[in-house]
């Protein structure tokens, strides 16, 4: 049984849905891209060592521009430490990050821009974007580690 989903948007865009473990096949997918492609991972909710192992065997095999878009926070944690999960010729556009209001407690999680919502190209993230909570109006705190989660921004220009 797969635990996972591939959804074509349209003819550049691909969803992937789920959990990316030893189970998980790309490869045919991956022979679809052309110049162009964005995957959307939003919808990855976990990904195993076994899964990484496959998600690159397949992704090295593009020359493809890959634009990685709504990345999930189990996405993000694997771009800082396997760079060769983006594959050859990858770009960040969006990622998801967690905020906690130390006022009130309320947690929410944010799509982020980049470029737009977070600067790349930085030598060290000390601290993640600012978030207004919208339950009591204080600022949200990033509930990540920011030098950690943020880090494969430095490699982007």
């Amino acid at each position: 049984m797969n635990r996972f989903e591939v959804k074509w948007i349209d003819s550049k865009t691909v969803k992937v849905l789920g959990t990316i473990d030893e189970n998980f096949v790309f490869e045919d997918e991956v022979a679809k891209f052309k110049d162009e492609v964005y995957i959307d991972l939003q919808g990855v909710e976990r990904i195993n060592s076994c899964g990484v192992r496959e998600w690159i065997k397949a992704i090295l095999k593009t020359e493809a521009k890959i634009h990685f878009v709504n990345c999930s926070s189990v996405i993000v944690s694997q771009f800082s430490m396997i760079p060769e999960f983006l594959g050859k010729h990858g770009v960040v556009e969006s990622f998801e990050t967690q905020f906690v209001c130390d006022n009130c407690g309320h947690e929410e999680s944010k799509i982020l821009k980049v470029g737009k919502d977070i600067q790349p190209g930085q030598e060290i993230y000390e601290e993640g974007p600012e978030v207004e909570c919208p339950e009591c109006g204080s600022m949200m705190e990033c509930d990540h580690n920011p030098e950690l989660y943020f880090s494969f921004l430095s490699e982007v220009s």
